[in-house]
């Protein structure tokens, strides 16, 4: 019973995923028509949520439902490895478009003169990758290796300590791909705010278009995805990490977790489609999505409209 409801669970993140993101990249390329840093890097998180539900979960459910020998099988690690590499790839994706997006607030004429190249924008998502390949690839070479989860219900990093040298490799890459890229974006978005309200109080004297376009553009997209991703993710870290201390949980406890963290396959979609205006208005031409946007669009028009009458 318990494999049954974890596979439907997956099942349907792999559907809702892929179908989501495939809108987001078909609504950017065919309507949106617009390829700034941010559009590439949405692009970017998009394709690799695609790629990590149809290749990563799908590997997943094969393993579960016994159709290979768990400890032997490279399709578990396969799926282990390309689930750890996208989740870090995609949580440098928001600490690098927060930098930009300080950049672009505090000194926009070096944001418009090099920011806006091509070399720059291929050069940021290759850093995203590589960053997310490398610490992915550091089992693959020798240093810890990819294992039996807590629960034994997947694959993923060595958190028994079943090699020597999983301990030092599970505290750095706590460290580096979780602490400090907590720190400087949470950092970078403390600063981008306190930007934002020093240019709300210069241009109530006076207006700037530049900096009105620069301060919508995805800031409240950019704060959303990027808490979200460290709000799924820190239940699952924090239950594996102590448990290297032997503070040991119950399995349920870390499937839980373990399931919830996978909520990030649909996160990036998720936001885009209810803050970013872009996407609602495409949005709103799918039946489907009506009911869930129907609110949000009420309100939105009752805005408007009390704006319109106090005009």
């Amino acid at each position: 019973m318990e494999k049954a409801l974890y596979t439907i669970y997956i099942l349907l993140l792999i559907i809702i995923s892929t179908l989501l993101n495939l809108f987001i990249c078909y609504v950017i390329i065919y309507k949106i028509k617009t390829f700034e840093i941010t559009h590439l890097f949405i692009i970017s998180i998009s394709i690799s949520d695609i790629v990590h539900a149809i290749i990563g979960l799908v590997s997943e459910i094969y393993v579960l439902q016994n159709f290979t020998i768990f400890d032997k099988s490279y399709i578990c690690f396969e799926a282990s490895f390309l689930t750890y590499s996208i989740s870090v790839s995609n949580i440098v994706h928001t600490v690098i478009i927060s930098v930009i997006r300080l950049i672009a607030l505090k000194w926009p004429i070096y944001y418009f003169n090099n920011c806006k190249k091509l070399r720059y924008k291929m050069g940021s998502l290759f850093f995203c990758y590589f960053y997310g390949l490398l610490w992915a690839l550091f089992p693959l070479l020798g240093w810890s290796k990819y294992e039996k989860d807590l629960d034994g219900m997947r694959c993923s990093l060595d958190w028994n300590l079943t090699k020597y040298n999983s301990f030092t490799y599970l505290m750095f890459t706590f460290i580096f791909c979780y602490i400090l890229p907590a720190i400087f974006l949470f950092w970078s978005l403390k600063v981008v705010h306190q930007t934002v309200d020093c240019h709300r109080s210069f241009r109530e004297n006076y207006p700037n278009q530049l900096i009105e376009i620069l301060e919508k553009s995805y800031l409240n997209v950019l704060i959303c995805s990027a808490v979200a991703y460290f709000v799924v993710w820190t239940p699952y870290s924090v239950v594996s990490l102590l448990s290297i201390f032997q503070i040991k949980f119950p399995g349920f406890v870390i499937t839980l977790c373990a399931l919830f963290a996978k909520l990030t396959t649909v996160l990036n979609a998720l936001v885009n489609c209810y803050f970013n205006k872009s996407f609602q208005v495409h949005l709103y031409k799918l039946k489907i999505f009506e009911y869930f946007l129907k609110g949000n669009k009420i309100a939105h028009n009752s805005n408007s409209i009390t704006g319109e009458t106090q005009a």
